[in-house]
């Protein structure tokens, strides 16, 4: 008998093989040789509905697995799987999961996310799994010491992902640099100093991307150590962080090869409407590409510097960075551009007929029918599903338009002062909406 039937023995949770064969050889259905995992291929199954092979990209998410199973099983039904997804299950012992791992030959990704992996990992030198490139171990509270173990027993990770897992401080004890990682995601973290961040520089030596939102980090020093941490760094994001200082912006020069960068939702820098935000970063740093994911065109540059010049030359010398100087260089004294508003407008007065009743309304073009309509509610004394709202564009031969399309904008119809509104109530049976 399954001891799940006896509820006072079964606790609640699976081996990998339980979750792998109740996935795809549910015994409810008819025809198990008709399941299908959506855009990631085919399982396999035989004609009596039994698994052959599980597809190649494998995710068994939150599927209260906590232990491996039957490894033979594993290596039978698994021999096709590259990816495997295993987030949100209850694995704490690593002796587990490497004798999942250990079973499936042509693993290259591993999702570990939200298992509580705070238990040690002792290092077996007869395991190693050159196999695996990407690893994910976020908000699993996974120990820098078992990180440790884990880049001997990975060797070739490209990507490693240490997101959500509450560090302070940057403990590796690994004694030899760590020359196959390329990419390093770190966000959620508490770090605060730089210079702590600067020791995975100096263990994954060949980094080029490396992102750590939503870290504390308030300043991007010291720089003299900079280019000696991240020689091939090209692309940081650095959203959602603590940063003080527009200074700080300067430091990022230092990097060599860093052409990419995200500096989104820090605070300091918010203030600025988002196009002047815009322009100033890319004029303080000539070294990028991109930023906040888009094409720095050089067009745009060039705008952005004459802009950044034009926003400190009437501000006192002590208060100008020294980008400010490197720009006139190139640019020349420039002349303060004429405050000219040439934003279109986006309110009209217009009026508003109901019966014998008539109003001046000033009237928001981005907002829709359906919202306009709500705000005359009060003035037709009936709600907006009881009445038509008709528009007559002012000295237009083709008479009134009916606004029958409640989430139409308004600017839609081209409303210039002085047009027209009128409204008629509905006849019969109403709606109580749109």
């Amino acid at each position: 008998m399954d001891e799940r039937e006896n509820p006072e023995e079964y606790s609640g949770t699976k081996t990998l093989v339980e979750a792998i064969t109740e996935k795809f050889c549910d015994s409810s259905l008819e025809d198990c040789c008709k399941i299908y995992v959506p855009k990631r291929g085919p399982a396999k199954l035989s004609e009596s509905g039994d698994l052959i092979a599980a597809p190649k990209i494998l995710s068994l998410t939150d599927q209260q697995i906590s232990a491996a199973g039957d490894v033979d099983e594993i290596q039978r039904m698994c021999t096709n799987v590259c990816e495997l997804d295993l987030t949100k299950n209850h694995l704490t012992d690593w002796e587990e999961i490497l004798k999942i791992v250990e079973r499936i030959p042509n693993l290259s990704f591993l999702n570990l996310t939200a298992n509580d992996l705070q238990s040690s990992l002792r290092i077996n030198d007869d395991l190693c799994f050159p196999n695996v490139n990407q690893l994910v171990v976020n908000n699993t509270g996974v120990p820098w010491s078992t990180v440790d173990s884990l880049l001997q027993m990975f060797p070739e990770l490209t990507e490693l992902h240490l997101s959500l897992n509450n560090y302070k401080n940057i403990e590796f004890n690994f004694n030899q640099p760590y020359s196959t990682l390329k990419t390093l995601h770190f966000n959620g973290n508490q770090v605060h100093s730089y210079e702590e961040i600067c020791k995975f520089g100096y263990v994954f030596p060949n980094m080029e991307r490396f992102v750590m939102a939503e870290c504390k980090i308030c300043s991007i020093e010291p720089e003299e150590v900079i280019p000696k941490a991240f020689p091939r760094l090209q692309c940081l994001n650095l959203n959602h962080t603590a940063i003080q200082d527009w200074k700080e912006l300067d430091n990022l020069r230092k990097f060599p090869n860093l052409r990419d960068v995200r500096l989104l939702n820090i605070p300091c820098f918010e203030s600025l409407e988002d196009n002047l935000r815009r322009q100033l970063q890319i004029a303080r740093l000539p070294n990028l590409t991109h930023l906040n994911g888009s094409h720095i065109q050089e067009s745009e540059r060039e705008d952005a510097e004459r802009a950044f010049i034009r926003y400190y030359m009437d501000r006192d010398d002590n208060e100008k960075p020294d980008r400010y100087y490197e720009l006139e260089a190139v640019y020349g004294k420039l002349d303060p551009l004429v405050d000219l508003d040439l934003k279109p407008k986006t309110h009209f007065a217009v009026k508003v007929k109901f019966d014998d009743k008539e109003k001046l309304v000033k009237v928001d073009i981005n907002q829709t029918v359906g919202q306009f309509k709500k705000t005359l509610q009060d003035f037709v004394g009936v709600p907006p599903a009881r009445f038509r709202l008709f528009f007559l564009e002012k000295d237009s031969p083709y008479g009134a338009d009916e606004m029958k399309y409640p989430t139409r904008k308004l600017f839609m119809y081209n409303i210039s002062n002085s047009d027209e509104f009128q409204i008629l109530l509905k006849r019969g049976p109403h709606t109580n909406s749109e």
